[in-house]
């Protein structure tokens, strides 16, 4: 799959503030040639008295796509819309991806393959298998028969490349549910729902009656904040049922 031209709605991207002014602020996308724009709604969920309080010229910014318009060239921007784990998260993605692209220029180098090559041996399997070529590296580390899009010559020199220098990366995201339930067993109504959520990755504990801890650890962030959301949609079935309550609060 080749570069995108424009991210996708929902994407988290990274850039610099380029220009500051009184009714929103405009970034450079890092991972794009394009410049999208932060409406002053979108600064911040508390009322935003002075802008330059919350962003600045040359500041580095995780943002959330809240639009792209490819015929006008205009994409919507959210910095209040992203979460302290999201941010987080996306910078180390984005320093990864950067050590990628070191290692491709290194693996180039140490194999002898010219530009074309490296593109037609290495690249472009990638792209065509997996969303990125960062992906691919990560997936072939965990599954090495993944391997096999690659062409032979060159599958050894590259798996020892990845496996010197790739690391399968893992995020944790935290929600809560507040639970209560009416009935005699409400009790055991709220366990037997919170002990079916329990899987790998996934910790349920309890903070304080009636607010349960959710902690979902996993290699994407996308995977945890599906797998979070499956088991709030879950639990609050099950107690509902039961005539119970259920609200969930992500962190």
């Amino acid at each position: 799959m080749s570069k995108k031209e424009y991210p996708e709605v929902g994407e988290l991207v990274i850039g610099n503030v380029t220009d500051v002014f009184p009714y929103g602020a405009f970034v450079k996308l890092d991972e794009y040639d394009k410049v999208g724009m932060i409406h002053i709604k979108e600064i911040s969920s508390a009322w935003v008295k002075n802008i330059r309080n919350h962003v600045r010229e040359g500041q580095k910014v995780v943002t959330k796509v809240l639009k792209v318009v490819p015929t006008k060239g205009h994409i919507d921007l959210s910095l209040r819309r992203t979460t302290a784990q999201q941010r987080k998260w996306k910078i180390q993605q984005y320093k990864r991806e950067k050590k990628v692209e070191k290692l491709l220029e290194y693996y180039q180098k140490e194999s002898g393959l010219n530009a074309e090559e490296l593109e037609t041996n290495i690249l472009e399997p990638m792209r065509k298998e997996f969303e990125s070529v960062l992906e691919g590296m990560e997936a072939i580390v965990r599954d090495k028969t993944l391997l096999s899009i690659i062409p032979e010559a060159c599958r050894d020199s590259f798996f020892e490349l990845l496996t010197a220098n790739v690391e399968v990366p893992t995020v944790e995201i935290t929600g809560y549910l507040d639970v209560t339930c009416p009935q005699r067993n409400g009790v055991e109504i709220i366990k037997e729902a919170l002990m079916a959520a329990e899987d790998d990755g996934v910790t349920v504990q309890l903070v304080g009656t009636p607010r349960y801890m959710i902690k979902i650890e996993a290699e994407e962030y996308k995977v945890a904040e599906d797998i979070l959301k499956n088991i709030s949609e879950s639990v609050t079935s099950s107690v509902e049922e039961h005539g119970g309550e259920v609200k969930f609060t992500r962190k």
